[in-house]
């Protein structure tokens, strides 16, 4: 696709606030942006989130009565909740060093050195309040990553930073899985009468955002 064609699809999104309901992702769409959403990096490749693809219907409705304004929980095709992994930590360090040594072959005595860093420069060096919120970056990554690939596609998202998380963690029974959820996500195409996606938008001189020092 040529630079422009992708600007030009980047600049069309919009946190859309009405979607068309009746209007469904195609299932190879789909397929499309969770393997996008897989694919994301994250430091250290650790992945220390989860993400939940809200199908039951009754589900969706529950999250939204604990947000009543966001319609985007139940209009969307689709809605992804991002969640934390609570317990992160050394085990978790450990999975992915076993995974690496079988899809890599990577020594142990390079494994091992690899091992030490990541304890001593996250795991080791952060208490929990401060790895929670580095996992939450690591999340919004992931999420970041999902929206890109939803607008090369031509299909819209709105983050749903306000949606009641507490409400979210209950109804998915999260608790019991060791996640809690940071962030949600509506995927789906706006509506015709969807003013907002429709507006100008809004931003600082580049030269003032971006900084060459």
């Amino acid at each position: 696709m040529p630079e422009t064609d992708s600007l030009a699809l980047w600049a069309r999104r919009a946190a859309v606030k009405k979607f068309d309901p009746s209007r469904p992702v195609p299932a190879t769409d789909w397929e499309s942006i969770l393997q996008a959403l897989h694919l994301a990096p994250s430091a250290y490749g650790l992945q220390p989130y989860r993400v939940i693809d809200v199908r039951d219907a009754a589900k969706r409705t529950a999250i939204r009565e604990g947000a009543p304004q966001q319609a985007q929980v139940t209009d969307a095709a689709h809605l992804l909740v991002f969640a934390l992994v609570t317990d992160f930590g050394e085990p978790h360090l450990d999975a992915h060093l076993a995974r690496t040594k079988a899809a890599r072959g990577t020594p142990d005595e390079a494994l091992s050195v690899y091992r030490g860093r990541v304890v001593d420069g996250l795991l080791g060096k952060l208490d929990r309040t401060a790895l929670l919120a580095w996992q939450a970056r690591q999340a919004y990554i992931g999420m970041t990553a999902v929206m890109y690939q939803t607008s090369q596609l031509g299909i819209d998202t709105c983050p749903l930073e306000a949606m009641n998380l507490e409400v979210a963690d209950k109804v998915l029974g999260l608790a019991s899985r060791n996640l809690t959820s940071v962030v949600g996500l509506a995927v789906g195409y706006r509506s015709e009468d969807d003013i907002y996606s429709k507006q100008t938008k809004v931003r600082l001189p580049r030269n003032e955002f971006v900084l060459e020092i």
